[in-house]
C-alpha cells in the first residue's frame, strides 16, 4: 500500500514538471542589415569641344592653285597660284595677308594676255563648328593688270597695263588632315574700280603651321 501511494506521488510529480516546463523558444537572431549597394562613380564624358582649328598666337602658311570666273567685262576666267600668310589672335580672330596670281583672264586670245596679280589684307572669323572649320573674311588691297601684246597692230589702241585698289570678300572651310596640316578651300569675290577687272576667285590649299 505504501509503495503504491510513493508510485502515485512520483507520477503526480512528474506529470506536474512536465505541465509547468514550458518549450524552450529559441531567440532568432537579428536579421543582419544588408550592406546599401555601392553606386559606382559614373565617370563624367567630356565632350570633344566644339572650337576652331585655329590656335592662338600661331603663324600659318597657305600655297595654293586657283580658278577665276565670273569675270567682268565680257573676260574669260584663268588657272592661277598664290601664296597666303596669316596670324591667328584667337581660335576666332586672325588676319591674313595674300599674294595671288591669275596667269591670263582672256583665254582664248592668242596674241593678248591679261594677267591680274593681287595683294590682299584680310580679317578672318573662325566659327566653333566640331570637325572642321568655316570661316569668313574680308579685306583691301591693290590689284594689278598686266596687258602684253605679242603682235601689235599699230592701228589698234590698246588698253595699258593699271594698279587700282580692291576689296574682296568671301569664306572658306578649313579641314584638318594632321596635328600639322589642314585642307582648305576658299571663295571670294574681288571688286575694283575702272580697268581692273571684277571676278570670283576659288581656290583649294594646304595650310600648315610655321609657328605656334
Amino acid at each position: 500500500m505504501r509503495l503504491f501511494v510513493r508510485m502515485c506521488a512520483g507520477v503526480s510529480l512528474l506529470v506536474t514538471g512536465l505541465a509547468t516546463a514550458g518549450p524552450v523558444s529559441a531567440q532568432s537572431a537579428p536579421p543582419a542589415q544588408s550592406a546599401a549597394p555601392t553606386q559606382s562613380a559614373t565617370p563624367t564624358q567630356s565632350a570633344t569641344p566644339t572650337q576652331s582649328v585655329a590656335e592662338p598666337n600661331t603663324v600659318t602658311v597657305t600655297p595654293f592653285l586657283s580658278t577665276t570666273f565670273g569675270t567682268s567685262q565680257d573676260l574669260g576666267g584663268s588657272i592661277g597660284i598664290g601664296v597666303g600668310v596669316g596670324y591667328d589672335f584667337t581660335r576666332n580672330i586672325g588676319i591674313e595677308g595674300e599674294i595671288g596670281h591669275a596667269f591670263d583672264v582672256l583665254g582664248d586670245d592668242d596674241n593678248l594676255d591679261w594677267s591680274v596679280t593681287t595683294y590682299s589684307a584680310n580679317g578672318v572669323y573662325h566659327f566653333d563648328v566640331r570637325g572642321f572649320t568655316p570661316y569668313a573674311t574680308f579685306g583691301l588691297g591693290i590689284e594689278h593688270v598686266g596687258r602684253s601684246v605679242k603682235n601689235p597692230d599699230p592701228l589698234i589702241q590698246y588698253v595699258p597695263s593699271s594698279t587700282e585698289v580692291e576689296y574682296n570678300f568671301g569664306g572658306g572651310v578649313k579641314y584638318p588632315l594632321s596635328d600639322r596640316f589642314l585642307l582648305r578651300a576658299d571663295l571670294r569675290r574681288f571688286q575694283s574700280q575702272d580697268l581692273a577687272p571684277n571676278f570670283w576667285r576659288l581656290y583649294g590649299g594646304i595650310t600648315f603651321w610655321a609657328k605656334r
